[in-house]
């Protein structure tokens, strides 16, 4: 009976300990997935779920333990080798290069040559092959640099299929994608689990877990804490008290605001180009009102962040800035055609949509990222010398107000933090600055619930605070939970600004699809 079950089994993983000096990520990890089914790996932002995928995949080597593919006892010394034993893995943190094209990221290291020369045909052929079966439709000319984060991710989905993987780690690989990828994506791995691929799925988005999962194992500060043989039965707040350790209410605005209605900033006929382009954007987001962008990713969400952010000059209209002094005077001020480092210094944050090309630099520490953008503020910067004690002191704020695990007192590399760690970071840096206008895009990608519970809880502070916060999300859930009012962009132009509390789901679905409401 054992050898029937062992061959039953693709991975066990086997009393697994990971140590990266004092840091304990794993241990004594007892984790087995069957073949052709979909186990779930779900835990907190740090609890060690990637450092166990890293492991099986050859970028780590564990303490102790030892790790068994179909039965067999391995040492897996590089991804090289985990490839040669049909282990793929999507990874959280992209693995591209940016000057190569689509088709050149996919097929680096599995080129197909002819007479000693690389052979594009064979390999682009396979590639649209499977693109046409998943429906993973982008263009393989594009230089990768140049690419959505959704299209990069789509790049690293392919890497996998293309070296035809039978075992299929997804590291958070909906965290990019918008609803309706996510659903291909989610039906794409039943496909995969039917033809009797092994998947193992991480995933925070618990909806997702319970729909596509046959079992799920949690893991709690490198430790597992919990197993469901099954999910038919479980709810989605049973699976979240497991991850989290206790119950967790998520915030909702209470769309009170005691603040006269008092502009804040405000698009007039913006037109911009950058991958595609708005034309004639209006808006007015006053003091104390969360303003939601909604609408499928790829129609102009990315052109709006960087007009209002300073990354993008427009070729066309105004962002007006209305300003208030101490006395409560309102001065409107241009701010149209200042550089990003100018618009921080009036007053204003910004949370990106990219957190790698726009928020960090990944191979400085963390506590030096918390102040990157404030290199000449006279807190730090004391007659042009760092105060390295002032730096940690700030991050030690950030640390224990937005619960940043990892950082090793600010010591850790940004590159070395889970995507979770290092936007909490961020988003704790901008809210801890001083600021009177907030640029929050995509501020919970990739977080697990009890985080989104802090950093959704903290824009509902800003909002009582009376600061003027444009969200850009593409989490219906998090637009309903948190703005004040929603307009929909599509194709580069805008919807009407409606409330919230007067506005359906299906109404906003329609003006992502481009029905305008008559």
């Amino acid at each position: 009976m054992e050898n029937i079950k062992t061959k039953e089994n693709a991975i066990e993983f086997i009393n697994i300990t990971k140590q990266f000096g004092s840091i304990i990520a794993n241990k004594n990890i007892n984790i087995t997935i069957k073949k052709g089914t979909v186990h779930a790996l779900i835990g907190e932002n740090g609890a060690g779920k990637s450092t166990l995928m890293s492991i099986l995949f050859g970028l780590y080597t564990p303490t102790s333990g030892q790790i068994k593919i179909n039965g067999h006892s391995m040492y897996i010394k590089d991804p090289n080798q985990a490839t040669d034993l049909g282990i793929g893995m999507v990874h959280q943190h992209f693995k591209l290069v940016d000057a190569y094209t689509n088709l050149e990221n996919i097929i680096l290291g599995s080129e197909f040559t002819h007479k000693g020369f690389l052979d594009k045909k064979i390999a682009r052929q396979k590639i649209e092959t499977i693109q046409k079966k998943y429906n993973l439709n982008f263009d393989l000319n594009q230089k990768t640099g140049d690419a959505t984060v959704s299209t990069q991710q789509k790049v690293e989905i392919m890497k996998m299929l293309y070296r035809d993987a039978e075992i299929l780690v997804f590291d958070e690989p909906t965290a990019v994608l918008n609803p309706q990828e996510i659903d291909g994506l989610l039906e794409t791995m039943k496909i995969f689990r039917e033809s009797g691929k092994t998947i193992i799925f991480i995933s925070h988005k618990l909806n997702e877990v319970k729909s596509v999962s046959d079992e799920a194992t949690v893991i709690r500060h490198g430790e597992v804490v919990g197993h469901f043989d099954s999910l038919e039965n479980v709810s989605i707040s049973e699976i979240s008290e497991a991850m989290v350790g206790k119950k967790v209410v998520m915030p909702k605005n209470s769309f009170e605001n005691n603040l006269e209605e008092e502009k804040g900033i405000e698009f007039q006929n913006v037109s911009a180009k950058h991958l595609k382009g708005i034309q004639d954007v209006s808006f007015t987001i006053n003091r104390g009102e969360i303003l939601a962008i909604a609408g499928v990713e790829g129609n102009g969400q990315e052109e709006i962040e960087f007009v209002a952010s300073g990354l993008l000059k427009p070729t066309n209209g105004k962002v007006i800035f209305y300003k208030k002094d101490n006395e409560g005077n309102i001065t409107e001020k241009d701010i149209t055609k200042l550089s990003v480092h100018k618009k921080k210094k009036e007053g204003i944050s910004y949370i990106p949509g990219d957190r790698h090309k726009y928020g960090l630099v990944l191979d400085f520490n963390i506590s030096e990222n918390s102040i990157i953008r404030r290199l000449d503020d006279k807190t730090f910067n004391k007659f042009s010398v760092l105060s390295t004690k002032e730096i940690n002191k700030f991050y030690k704020e950030i640390e224990e107000k937005y619960d940043v695990r990892g950082g090793r007192d600010g010591k850790s590399k940004a590159r070395s933090l889970s995507g979770g760690n290092q936007q909490k970071a961020i988003v704790g840096r901008e809210m801890l600055t001083e600021h009177d206008f907030i640029i929050i895009v995509q501020p919970t990608r990739g977080l697990d619930v009890g985080a989104i519970n802090i950093i959704h809880n903290k824009i509902l502070e800003e909002k009582k605070a009376g600061k003027i916060i444009l969200l850009i999300s593409y989490e219906l859930d998090e637009i309903f939970a948190l703005a004040d009012s929603v307009v929909v962009i599509n194709k580069g132009q805008i919807s009407e600004k409606r409330d919230v509390k007067n506005i359906t789901r299906n109404e906003i679905g329609l003006l992502m699809a481009g029905v305008k409401h008559e």
